[in-house]
């Protein structure tokens, strides 16, 4: 049994704040994932999960949804996190991308090859930073930069406490 399993069998929500904040999160994003349900054994870790929305709109903007998913994906399966791939790997696949046999080009393979930096918390090399500058500005790289890093620290959340792949996300694993 994980960590997250123990925790879990604490039973109902039944503090009035913890109540809203899930009620907030059912409407926000259609459902309590396994992530929030952990995070919200303490209030102040999911506030700083819940901070990086900011910063990802920032990347939407730059990228779109597909480049989110297509970096976010990149980043997890590099890392090896169960639970953020299958999460991805579903939003590619309802793109018509199957990630097993695909080859990403241009924008995409930037942001792969970013995201496997990011997932080995490497150091970008000489090639890869002329690559992101002749695409992006200083602004740009920084918040890609700092979106790849909330998402890896997403990743190690998950993995470091078990959180088991959501119901709906088996198919994707």
């Amino acid at each position: 049994m994980s960590l997250v399993d123990r925790l879990d069998q604490s039973g109902p929500v039944t503090d009035p704040e913890l109540a809203g904040i899930v009620a907030r999160l059912n409407e926000a994003e259609g459902r309590l994932t396994n992530m929030k349900a952990t995070l919200l054994h303490s209030l102040p870790a999911l506030e700083a999960f819940e901070g990086w929305k900011a910063v990802k709109s920032a990347v939407r903007d730059l990228v779109g949804d597909h480049g989110v998913a297509v970096y976010s994906h990149a980043i997890s399966t590099r890392s090896g996190c169960l639970l953020c791939s299958a999460y991805f790997r579903r939003l590619l696949i309802s793109e018509g991308i199957e990630p097993d046999a695909w080859e990403p080009l241009g924008d995409d393979a930037l942001l792969v090859d970013l995201g496997a930096v990011i997932a080995e918390a490497g150091r970008i090399n000489a090639d890869l930073a002329a690559r992101l500058r002749a695409r992006f500005d200083q602004a740009a790289i920084v918040n890609l930069t700092a979106y790849g890093a909330t998402m890896l620290a997403t990743n190690a959340f998950n993995t470091a406490l078990g959180v088991a792949v959501d119901d709906y996300l088996q198919p994707y694993q």
